[in-house]
């Protein structure tokens, strides 16, 4: 049990995979990959959609920089991929030494190296220069974590319980962090953190740590060390435990919940009531792969599989459980509730992320599991008056325009997750897209909805300058809205929405052939640049100043996925967008440029364009040099934020030749499969197996069960079958016939499609 790295072979995490080595996808994950540049992924020890996320801090954020040589502790709670830090709750650092008065612990840190690390799902391990190993596994709210010391050394843990990853902005529950001493071999605590993005968010977490062993000697900090002390509170408090010499492991547990620390103790005892390291090991890789499995790809290079299965892997690390074992949560009013059983409650949904293509995913293979996160939205609704956007814990961000929750819900619907209160869930869908109002914090639900109902569109100048992006985030919520509505028999708000999911023609540039901003008396913005279409006083990294989230207006016009046709239209046809579409396609990663960029969320469909405009070989083309030249298995290998799972999830669908365009409705767009097998094992008990045969990446023709098929989009509903099979034809050169004709195009939706 004192052995570092049990049953897992050390090897450099950015050293290349050798062919064989990746035999199962357990195997081909690197959890490192996204940690360098600004990926922001953290390579912790956690389960799918798992409370705990147990893994090492480089720096006071929460942040875990590959290029850092020190570790600042290992918090229990993370985030994935996200723009802004927060959680990274309770850092604990194992420490050789006696911690003194004259100490600052919370300022210490380990040295390391990589050599001396790894990270598998569930699992993380390192060595620090000092010679302290550390092991960290869980289960769902639970953890244990075995520490072995150098002989003879005095074995110190910190536990860092104010040094949250946004701790040193948080004055309005200072007062609530607290840590305690417990017995000869318990630290309980509660903490108070928030400001997710600067905003008005909190949360409270309670966590109890218990060890193996009565320690020695104890003591507490808040901004001096008291030794003996047996409680601390306030912002940046802490305790440390001590344990004389000897070489056999120190082992600690801890259990998590955010509604008391009674019901952190009775998760850790219902979830690791013993001190089995290598069983709690072996069942974290079990549920892992049992996940894994159910997108079983074979072929390509060692590379391109660890690429893959990474990918999968981030995408199933959120939305996040976070009701404890008895069923007990803190609700959006900040009542304690208790669901009945088999209920869950998740947190924290990245919504304007990964309503693009990650719930679409999860609602195909888990969608018992989707409907609850569904249903957790629609009780945070009922509580607090109205659907939360980016929540966080139990409380809502407002992080990003638009109305995504919304389509998040419509997603999870047209994807087969429909065991919600389906009937609720769209009632407070239609109060968020037709009534104006306040919801927690004071933030309006839409902000410039009267707007855009009175003009149907948001002027430049509201929604913090936003208002060309945000109107097409409203008009893309009341498509998926008006989809849910017409698939329930409400027909009369079916039709509604569709017509007001057209707004984007309000801003509409016939001259341009752009979307452009207005301002509140009709008129476009003037005096634009047209080589990169903006106001031509603003710069590139004040994007957020013209008119548009995070973009431009290259970026925005083409997020119009429910009704291209209507926009090419618009444009010219099929002749004034091709040219478009090609020097917008110029490069395929970057930033704050008049090109396609991987990285930002309105970009992510664009590929598929060429698809309405009969050119499915030109979104072959460029797929393949997305899967080519953004992604890669070096720790900067992933090209932006990965915003939980939705940047990774531009890898997974683009690699099996699919994609899910239009928002709200069930179906995928075919692009060109990576690998020459993968077999997709869906929640409903049906499987498809996706084949590829011949070189290139040109799709010359298609069969779905043996039958020609010759349409560029895949409803879900024609994959009837038990064992469905989708077989491309690949070639070096495109196929001009396949896919080219009007009648094999998605759809499209207009005022006219009811």
């Amino acid at each position: 049990m004192g052995t570092l790295f049990v049953g897992l072979p050390l090897m450099s995490p950015a050293a290349p995979a050798q062919e064989g080595s990746l035999s199962v996808p357990y195997d081909a994950v690197n959890p490192f990959i996204g940690t360098g540049a600004d990926g922001n992924t953290f390579p912790g020890a956690t389960l799918p959609f798992g409370m705990i996320q147990w893994g090492p801090d480089t720096r006071p954020d929460g942040w875990y920089h590959y290029a850092d040589q020190t570790i600042r502790g290992f918090s229990l709670t993370h985030i994935s991929g996200a723009g802004c830090p927060i959680y990274a709750d309770v850092p604990l650092l194992p420490w050789i030494g006696n911690v003194t008065e004259q100490d600052r612990p919370r300022e210490f840190a380990l040295a390391f190296s990589h050599d001396r690390e790894q990270a598998h799902p569930g699992f993380y391990a390192v060595e620090s220069d000092n010679g302290i190993k550390t092991e960290l596994t869980v289960t769902a709210r639970a953890g244990i974590g075995r520490f072995v010391f150098p002989r003879d050394a005095v074995r110190t843990l910190l536990i860092k319980a104010g040094d949250s990853a946004t701790a040193a902005d948080d004055k309005r529950k200072a007062d609530v962090t607290m840590v305690e001493i417990r017995g000869p071999d318990t630290v309980v605590g509660t903490v108070h953190s928030g400001g997710f993005c600067g905003t008005a968010h909190d949360y409270t977490l309670y966590f109890i740590l218990k060890f193996a062993r009565p320690f020695s000697s104890f003591g507490t900090w808040t901004s001096a060390t008291n030794p003996g002390s047996t409680t601390a509170t306030g912002p940046r408090s802490g305790a440390y435990v001590s344990f004389p010499g000897g070489t056999e492991a120190i082992f600690a547990k801890v259990g998590l919940s955010f509604v008391s620390i009674d019901n952190a103790a009775a998760n850790l005892e219902a979830e690791i009531p013993g001190w089995d390291f290598a069983a709690v090991q072996a069942a974290a890789r079990s549920r892992w792969t049992d996940l894994l499995v159910r997108v079983a790809v074979e072929g390509g290079t060692p590379a391109q599989r660890t690429i893959f299965y990474t990918g999968l892997y981030h995408m199933l690390l959120s939305p996040n459980l976070f009701n404890d074992g008895n069923g007990d949560y803190v609700g959006f009013d900040g009542a304690i509730r208790r669901l009945r059983p088999r209920e869950a409650q998740y947190a924290n949904f990245s919504d304007w992320d990964i309503y693009r293509d990650v719930v679409q995913w999860h609602a195909l293979l888990f969608p018992e599991q989707t409907s609850q996160m569904m249903q957790s939205l629609v009780r945070d609704a009922e509580q607090s008056g109205w659907l939360p956007r980016w929540p966080v814990a139990n409380d809502v961000s407002y992080v990003m325009g638009g109305d995504s929750p919304a389509i998040l819900l419509a997603e999870a619907y047209a994807f087969g997750a429909r065991s919600f209160d389906v009937p609720t869930a769209l009632r407070f869908m239609l109060k968020g897209a037709t009534q104006p109002g306040l919801g927690p914090h004071g933030q309006a639900e839409r902000p410039g909805l009267a707007a855009d109902l009175t003009k149907g569109y948001i002027p430049a100048g509201d929604c913090d300058e936003d208002g060309a992006s945000v109107t097409l985030e409203y008009a893309t919520a009341d498509f998926a809205i008006s989809r849910l509505a017409a698939a329930t028999g409400d027909h009369k708000n079916a039709a509604h929405l569709l017509h007001s999911s057209q707004n984007w023609r309000n801003l509409f540039d016939g001259g341009t052939g752009f979307i452009r901003p207005r301002t509140p008396d009709g008129k476009f913005i003037g005096d634009w640049d047209p080589d990169h279409l903006m106001p031509r006083h603003q710069n590139w990294d004040k994007d957020d100043q013209f008119g548009f989230q995070e973009g431009s207006t290259w970026q925005y016009t083409w997020m119009i996925p429910h009704n291209y046709a209507g926009l090419f239209q618009a444009m010219g046809g099929s002749e004034k967008v091709v040219p478009k579409l090609d020097a917008f396609f110029r490069k395929v990663s970057g930033w704050a440029t008049p090109t396609f960029t991987v990285t930002n969320e309105p970009d992510f469909c664009a590929p598929y364009a060429y698809l309405w405009t009969g050119s499915p070989w030109k979104t072959a083309e460029v797929v393949d040099r997305i899967r080519r030249e953004t992604f890669t298995t070096k720790p900067d290998g992933l090209p932006g934020n990965d915003d939980l799972g939705a940047t990774s999830g531009v890898y997974v669908w683009n690699a099996l030749g699919l994609y899910p365009v239009i928002p709200g409705i069930g179906g995928l767009a075919l692009g060109t499969p990576l690998f020459p097998r993968a077999t997709v094992r869906m929640g409903n008990g049906s499987t498809l197996k996706i084949l590829a045969k011949g070189e290139g990446v040109y799709v010359q023709s298609v069969r779905l069960n043996g039958r020609p098929y010759d349409s560029t989009w895949l409803p879900l509903d024609v994959l009837s079958a038990k064992e469905n099979r989708l077989e491309f034809l690949l070639g070096a050169k495109p196929n001009m016939t396949w896919g080219t004709q009007r009648a094999n195009f998605p759809p499209s939706f207009d005022d006219s499609s009811e």
